[in-house]
């Protein structure tokens, strides 16, 4: 059954959060970034935006997850070639984000756009695994703000506007500019050394990544839902035009025995740790059976649709990222010193 989530968004948000049909159990994440420090990082980029006639700016800065975690190993020179973390730091991966839900024909024509879902299976161990050099940790969330770039599309496709849709689109911009402040406030400013720690951190990342998507929805719907038949069309990419495209999780589940292989030969384990082992088989089994499950057969042919789809697929991620955490702790409880450190310093090779 999918977890229904309930988020506490700012309070220019607040009003519209009572009407939201997704919500929560995850209340320890979500009470983390109520209480976490303002920080002033990004402010103006985030929260004020100028898109031709609209200046939209708020009042206060989102809460953020800020965490203060363990540094990574030091000796590393570069980031991995799989590509960014998007997983620890979910602000990389909103540009294509947006692709998907606002531009799914370029999406899916450009490699550079948003033609590989990086929420997938091998990415999870890749990212738990990977060696990180700390100075380029801190480069990781200057991520280019793309929300005025976004705006101007959905503005161009829709237009003319009427003095009725103006303001919701001001709105819908408002929106998208607070979602990516969010995610630029949640990025921690240092990344655990421990695979566990890091799975740990990938679940807040996730979770924020959703209470991001959830401030733009209810804003999106009312735009959408005042726009004539030619204008949603324009928004949606013509709706036809997007049923043959594949949503790029398809291919994304990943192999579960590749990565047991890894895990069993770092670690050597006993004949008595292989039942442990077999139990953690069984959880990557259905942790990559479940982002299979969970991706769709074909991209929705609305906006709406395809941000509510999006949030099914981060959701997806989010269980399965637990359901690996768990299992790899409760593995390591019966290890020796020995066995740990070999397994916490692994570096997997990646399949992709």
């Amino acid at each position: 059954m999918r977890h229904k989530r309930v988020t506490i968004l700012p309070i220019v948000a607040i009003l519209e959060c009572l009407i939201m049909p997704m919500v929560s159990v995850r209340i320890g994440a979500i009470a983390l970034a109520v209480f976490a420090l303002f920080s002033p990082l990004h402010a103006a980029r985030a929260f004020g935006l100028n898109l031709g006639p609209f200046h939209l700016s708020l009042p206060l800065p989102l809460p953020g997850l800020h965490r203060r975690l363990a540094r990574t190993e030091p000796g590393a020179t570069q980031l991995p070639q799989s590509g960014p973390p998007a997983l620890l730091y979910p602000v990389l991966a909103w540009p294509s984000l947006y692709d998907d839900i606002f531009s799914p024909n370029a999406a899916s024509s450009s490699p550079s756009l948003s033609s590989s879902w990086p929420f997938g299976f091998n990415d999870i161990f890749d990212e738990a695994f990977a060696k990180y050099p700390h100075e380029r940790i801190a480069e990781l969330c200057q991520a280019r703000d793309t929300t005025a770039e976004m705006v101007s599309r959905i503005e161009r496709e829709t237009s003319p506007l009427s003095g009725a849709q103006k303001p919701l689109l001001q709105n819908l911009a408002t929106s998208l500019g607070q979602a990516n402040g969010y995610l630029l406030k949640s990025c921690p400013g240092e990344i655990p050394s421990q695979p566990v720690a890091r799975l740990r951190l990938m679940e807040a990342q996730l979770d924020a990544t959703l209470m991001a998507l959830d401030i733009v929805r209810p804003q999106l719907q009312k735009f959408e839902q005042a726009l004539n038949h030619e204008q949603r069309a324009r928004l949606d990419g013509a709706g036809a035009a997007v049923e043959g495209v594949a949503p790029a999780c398809r291919s994304q589940a990943g192999s579960p025995k590749e990565r047991l292989t890894q895990l069993e030969q770092a670690v050597q384990p006993t004949d008595v740790q292989r039942k442990a082992l077999a139990t953690v088989e069984d959880a990557f089994n259905r942790a990559a059976h479940d982002l299979d499950t969970d991706c769709p057969g074909k991209v929705a042919p609305t906006a709406l649709g395809r941000l509510e789809a999006t949030e099914e697929r981060l959701d997806a991620a989010w269980r399965a990222v637990l359901t690996i955490q768990v299992a790899l702790a409760n593995f390591q409880k019966d290890l020796s010193d020995q066995q740990n450190m070999r397994l916490n310093t692994l570096e997997v090779a990646s399949t992709r």
